[in-house]
């Protein structure tokens, strides 16, 4: 499906003003809002890509922080896979100050083109220096941590990394695991796997999990005995939370966070 800018819609989220907006409030506000704009195109559920959430001035500044920001944008990702929707285009949330003086959570969501979304990312130097007092030769306060901006940001590789997202994880019946996200993960008998099977009846690499439109694809790769979801066997199957996945004589478990 071809996203469009044009199309847009915004909900007020009341909430009755009880001291200061906390993040599981945000979440919640959330969560309702996907299953409200989520809506049947082809035959699929389609939910849209950009959250905007206006808040008070003062809750705008406490919650901006990067761990609140990476908190919701998992709480979208995760709806998304648990109300078995998907996503075209980059996902993006954001918290803005509201332009009234109502405490209200508002929330915008839209459909946007790739190229109008900048990727979230980390400010290293910022996320570090924010915590800091630059060196400005003042020593009067001798309980302050001094940092030197120059040295500190010599020291890192880039200003910016990307965020990683931890949304899913998959266990075996020995309690082996492995917590992804976004990236491709392998599995089979090969130590370069990302999960490496200790089972003769799995080839290997054997499948693999690929993360499109924002939902988790499990692929075989043409394993000599074949994959197998529910008790099905499959060569693409999209992913959902509980879902049992037979390789070999092994069975993982794929759960959302």
């Amino acid at each position: 499906m071809k996203l469009t800018s044009v199309i847009s819609s915004q909900i007020a989220n009341l909430f009755q003003k009880r001291g200061e907006i906390e993040p599981p409030a945000l979440i919640k506000a959330l969560e309702r809002e996907i299953v409200k704009q989520k809506k049947s195109v082809d035959g699929f559920y389609i939910v849209p890509n950009v959250y905007t959430i206006f808040l008070s001035e003062d809750d705008c500044h406490r919650l901006s922080a990067a761990r609140v920001i990476k908190a919701l944008y998992e709480t979208v990702a995760r709806k998304i896979i648990r109300e078995n929707c998907f996503m075209d285009g980059i996902l993006s949330v954001k918290i803005e100050k509201n332009s009234t003086t109502d405490d209200a959570i508002l929330i915008s969501a839209q459909y946007v083109e790739d190229e109008k979304i900048v990727e979230d990312t980390i400010d290293l130097e910022n996320d570090v220096l924010s915590q800091t007092l630059l060196e400005n030769g003042d020593t009067t306060c001798k309980a302050t941590i001094v940092a030197n901006k120059t040295k500190i940001t010599a020291s890192m590789k880039s200003s910016t990394r990307k965020i990683e997202h931890d949304l899913a994880v998959i266990t075996d019946l020995k309690n082996s695991e492995i917590v992804f996200g976004e990236r491709q993960i392998y599995f089979g008998r090969k130590k370069t796997n990302d999960f490496v099977l200790a089972d003769e009846g799995a080839s290997r690499i054997h499948a693999y999990i690929s993360y499109e439109r924002h939902r988790h694809i499990l692929r075989d790769a043409g394993s000599l005995n074949g994959t197998f979801v529910n008790k099905k066997p499959i060569t693409r199957c999209e992913l959902r939370h509980g879902d049992k996945i037979l390789i070999g004589n092994t069975i993982l478990i794929y759960k959302v966070l």
